[in-house]
């Protein structure tokens, strides 16, 4: 992992990095997927051009993320970028939880990994019923959604799954605290 872009232009080295948001470029959206796990904010758009979410880093004084090692020559200059150099989402993710000291059990499954909004207690139980498979509703006692697309989450086998491949210790299960992802 190396810093990108203009000269000078350094990771924050300021704590935990509570508050650090990204844009990811197209090189790395499965890494901006990750984030969003670890409950951070990072947002992309396939749909713009890298001058465009460089721009739209800018103006929301966003980290800019991107494996393009040309970037400074190619492109007008992002005023917070990070240059990741590995092409694997997870060793992306290292670099970029290092490089802004974000602590991974901070916010673990607490945001909508579509929406990128934080995810709500669903209060009563059975409001979900209809929406998740007749063996999950049965299994599980605690339910989250999206106040945006609506999805339900729980803690199942995926946020099992998700904690092995990422190298994080799977929370515990019966701590409904925070919502899973």
């Amino acid at each position: 992992m190396r810093p990108a872009g203009q000269a000078g232009v350094e990771p924050e080295r300021t704590g935990r990095g509570a508050g650090t948001s990204f844009v990811v470029d197209h090189m790395v959206i499965k890494l901006g997927k990750y984030l969003r796990v670890l409950g951070y904010d990072a947002v992309w758009d396939s749909r713009l051009r890298t001058h465009e979410l460089i721009q739209w880093a800018n103006r929301e004084g966003r980290v800019f993320v991107t494996r393009n090692g040309r970037l400074k020559d190619q492109y007008p200059a992002a005023q917070r970028v990070l240059q990741v150099v590995s092409s694997e989402p997870v060793a992306q993710l290292r670099a970029v939880q290092a490089a802004y000291h974000l602590d991974p059990r901070q916010a673990l499954f607490t945001c909508c990994i579509r929406c990128n909004v934080p995810l709500v207690p669903v209060g009563d139980k059975e409001a979900v019923r209809g929406r998740v498979h007749p063996r999950v509703f049965a299994r599980q006692s605690h339910f989250f959604s999206c106040p945006v697309c609506g999805t339900v989450f729980w803690r199942g086998s995926h946020v099992r799954n998700t904690c092995c491949k990422l190298g994080l210790p799977v929370p515990d299960d019966t701590a409904p605290a925070r919502p899973p992802g």
